[in-house]
């Protein structure tokens, strides 16, 4: 499987459910009535994974994390060790049996040290496929899961492996922030047709489904909080969609509500519960308020042309719709266009970017911290009419 879509869009969290229902646990299952199309007892997997982070930027280093990480190879054998200890005779290697620091008969107990790049490649080959040969029963398969795994360069050395270890017992699961699933994975085209199935894209929430979130509020709160139908509309408007920022403004308004009524029920929360709650938005995110706060740096410029590009529904902007904008509101050349400079140039912290050199399109590094921008009110410029104003 292939899972990918926009950074915060819920990806890791589909991946935990997925799982969830590959070692048997079924509620998801009977909860959205697939239980008629998938027998739950044939789902007896056994789960390894590993979230890739900056010091992993290499699949040998995946790898090794997938070896010995409390969530590896190692849990996994942990809960063997009775049966490892009796098929040890010829059954097991006896590096095998180093590797997770577990002592036989004439042997020094040792603990896992880092493998070259150039061994450990074979060494993983070799463990997965003891372990589905041994260590497995019949029944049960073993699903190896990688989130995060755009941060790793040499993704065809991965591609590699799938297609040496996938057989029927062996599934992996590869997670991450990509336009297209093979922005993801690259290597054999070969691979590409056993992922035909298993390309999944995670979308950001339609109104349907924040509206199905608020309902699931309304309806185990015993209807004592219940969420207006502008209120909703406008919770996807701020939101674009974000999971995070769908439950994030549904509790900064029931704070409000708080705030103003008290406990009262049933709450009605409407619009400017909402309203007023993003005013305390930056509490809740004080690492994108500081950000916003070393870009903008006492500039109205910056924060007037920041405010319009989070504004705009659309991934890049071109540079002609942000000058267009800036001469209607009398901001005149060369302002607007070394102010974008300016903001482009910024590297503590990053957030926009181009393709390349040449394009004349920008759009935001990380879509959360647009969303943060957009929601967030001004400092330095006023907000009228649903137009930003320079002073």
């Amino acid at each position: 499987m292939i899972v990918f879509g926009e950074r915060g869009s819920g990806k890791t969290s589909f991946v935990e459910m997925v799982k969830l229902l590959a070692t048997g646990t079924s509620d998801l299952l009977y909860k959205h009535n697939f239980h008629k199309r998938f027998q739950p007892s044939k789902f007896k997997y056994k789960v390894i994974s590993f979230a890739c982070n900056a010091e992993t930027d290499t699949t040998a280093k995946v790898l090794q994390n997938l070896i010995t990480n409390p969530d590896g190879l190692k849990k996994l054998i942990s809960s063997r060790i009775d049966q490892i200890e009796e098929t040890v005779n010829g059954k097991l290697s006896i590096d095998f049996l180093k590797l997770f620091s577990l002592g036989v008969e004439g042997e020094k107990k040792v603990t896992f040290t880092e493998y070259k790049e150039d061994s450990i490649f074979e060494l993983f080959t070799n463990l997965i496929i003891t372990v589905s040969k041994e260590l497995l029963s019949h029944e049960e398969g073993l699903l190896i899961v990688v989130d995060e795994f755009d941060l790793v360069k040499d993704r065809a050395k991965m591609a590699s492996l799938i297609k040496t270890l996938s057989k029927d017992k062996v599934k992996f699961l590869l997670c991450g922030i990509a336009d297209t699933f093979d922005d993801l994975i690259e290597g054999h085209q070969s691979i590409m047709r056993q992922i035909l199935y298993g390309r999944i894209r995670i979308n950001l929430m339609t109104e349907e489904e924040i509206r199905e979130v608020y309902a699931l509020v309304k309806i185990n709160s015993d209807q004592k909080i219940q969420f207006e139908n502008e209120f909703i509309k406008l919770v996807k408007q701020k939101s674009n969609g974000f999971p995070y920022y769908v439950q994030l403004f549904g509790k900064l308004s029931v704070d409000e509500y708080i705030n103003i009524k008290g406990i009262h029920f049933p709450m009605i929360i409407h619009n400017q519960h909402l309203i007023s709650g993003i005013k305390k938005l930056s509490f809740y995110e004080s690492q994108m308020e500081d950000d916003y706060q070393n870009i903008i740096k006492n500039n109205p410029h910056k924060e007037f042309i920041l405010k319009f590009l989070a504004k705009q529904v659309t991934r890049k902007i071109k540079d002609e719709e942000v000058f267009a904008h800036c001469f209607k509101h009398n901001l005149r050349q060369p302002i607007p266009k070394n102010t974008l400079a300016s903001l482009l140039a910024s590297r503590e912290p990053y957030f926009l970017n181009r393709e390349n050199e040449k394009s004349d399109y920008v759009s935001f590094f990380d879509p959360l911290f647009k969303t943060f921008v957009n929601a967030r009110e001004t400092d330095l410029i006023k907000f009228e009419n649903d137009e930003y104003i320079l002073p």
